[in-house]
């Protein structure tokens, strides 16, 4: 018997997925490799083509093109000519809206400060330290929580609040299993709306508002 015969072997959709991760890990680390500099914040802010892989550890889990577009839509219209909006924990949203100078990104994975002034280091666990010219200044706010407890939607309905204006529209993208948590710490109610995630994911989601959302539930 061949010693290779006892090596496990990998599956041609294993593989393929595999060797997909790895030559999008090696792109976004030669675009990044220091994103503190000017010229790697100018790569993003004209390039929105450089994937950004999911990061499982930091839980994730990207939004599919068609959720991302019809969002970032709803955020643009929602947002207008003169009015500010915010992407909080929900990268791939703010990807499509085509860096708008008028949307901005709180979110804690440090690869997306690559998109230079419009990004801010956001963690959930402090959820009052933000910027002071952030405060009370978006006029539509976009949230996923990274995590689906009461604790994570508890603190990040605290920043919610800090940076929205007093007419602010909300849209929060969550499972539905945090419905009552949902309504208890935000003036927001179920929509029709399903986002939909590349990778399907065991949880439903949804979207909850505190106005009435026009777009309606995925085919």
């Amino acid at each position: 018997m061949d010693e290779d015969d006892d090596v496990p072997q990998l599956s041609n959709s294993t593989l393929v997925a595999l060797q997909q991760f790895l030559s999008e890990q090696q792109v976004v680390q030669e675009a990044t490799g220091n994103p503190f500099q000017d010229k790697k914040s100018q790569l993003f802010e004209n390039d929105l083509s450089v994937s950004f892989p999911e990061d499982w550890q930091m839980s994730q889990f990207w939004y599919d093109q068609e959720t991302s577009e019809l969002l970032a839509a709803e955020v643009m219209r929602l947002t207008g000519e003169f009015g500010k909006a915010v992407c909080v924990s929900c990268p791939s949203v703010f990807r499509a809206c085509k860096s708008n100078q008028n949307v901005h990104l709180f979110e804690f994975d440090k690869r997306f400060q690559a998109f230079g002034s419009s990004f801010y280091f956001y963690d959930y666990n402090k959820p009052e330290e933000i910027p002071e010219e952030c405060k009370h200044a978006y006029s539509v706010i976009i949230a996923d929580p990274p995590f689906l407890s009461e604790e994570c939607l508890t603190k990040l309905s605290v920043t919610l609040k800090l940076l929205a204006t007093p007419d602010a529209k909300i849209i929060l993208c969550t499972g539905v299993m945090m419905s009552n948590e949902a309504v208890k710490h935000l003036p927001v109610r179920k929509a029709e709306f399903i986002p939909k995630h590349k990778n399907n994911l065991g949880n439903e989601f949804a979207c909850f508002t505190n106005y009435n959302m026009e777009i309606g539930k995925l085919s």
